[in-house]
C-alpha cells in the first residue's frame, strides 16, 4: 500500500519507469501548480525551470525520465529546441501548451492542451509512460493528443 502525505492509498501506485521529471514552464503560477500536482501524483521533480538554457543545464547534469514542456519559454532557446534535444537523448516529451502545434509529432510523444485539470496532467503522464515504457497504446485522456507508434520488436 502506498501513502501520500500520511494518507493511506489502498489503490494508489507510483509510476514504474517514469519517476523523475523536468518541468519547463515560464508562467510561475502554472509551474507551481504543475509541480505540486505531479508531486502529489507520486513523481519526483528534478527541477522546474522557465528557460531552455536552464533546461539544457539540468538535462546535462541530472537523470531525467520525462520532460513536461511548455513551448513558450523565457530566454533565447525555444521549446522546440529543448524538445528535440530531449527526444534525441531518448527522453519522452509531454508538451503542455495552449495549442498543439502542427509539428508536435516530430518533437514529442504527446501534447496536452491548456487549460487542463490536475487529474488530466497526471493521466497524461501515465499515458506517456504506457507509450514510452510499455510500448502500448494509452487510454484516452481528455485534451491529450498522442503520437504513439509501436517500437520495432
Amino acid at each position: 500500500m502506498a501513502t501520500l502525505k500520511g494518507v493511506l492509498m489502498l489503490f494508489g501506485h507510483r509510476p514504474t519507469c517514469i519517476k523523475r521529471l523536468l518541468i519547463i514552464e515560464d508562467d510561475p503560477l502554472t509551474a507551481f501548480d504543475n509541480e505540486h500536482t505531479l508531486k502529489i501524483g507520486g513523481y519526483d521533480i528534478v527541477a522546474t525551470v522557465d528557460s531552455g538554457e536552464a533546461a539544457v543545464a539540468i538535462l546535462a547534469a541530472e537523470a531525467v525520465d520525462a520532460v513536461v514542456l511548455d513551448l513558450g519559454l523565457a530566454g533565447h532557446m525555444t521549446g522546440r529546441e529543448v524538445a528535440r534535444l530531449a527526444r534525441d537523448r531518448g527522453i519522452p516529451v509531454l508538451l503542455v501548451t495552449g495549442q498543439c502545434p502542427a509539428d508536435a509529432e516530430e518533437i514529442a510523444i504527446a501534447c496536452l492542451g491548456k487549460p487542463h485539470s490536475a487529474s488530466a496532467l497526471v493521466s497524461a503522464l501515465k499515458a506517456v509512460e504506457t507509450m514510452a515504457c510499455k510500448n502500448q497504446a494509452p487510454r484516452k485522456v481528455a485534451g491529450l493528443t498522442t503520437f504513439w507508434r509501436p517500437a520495432a520488436a
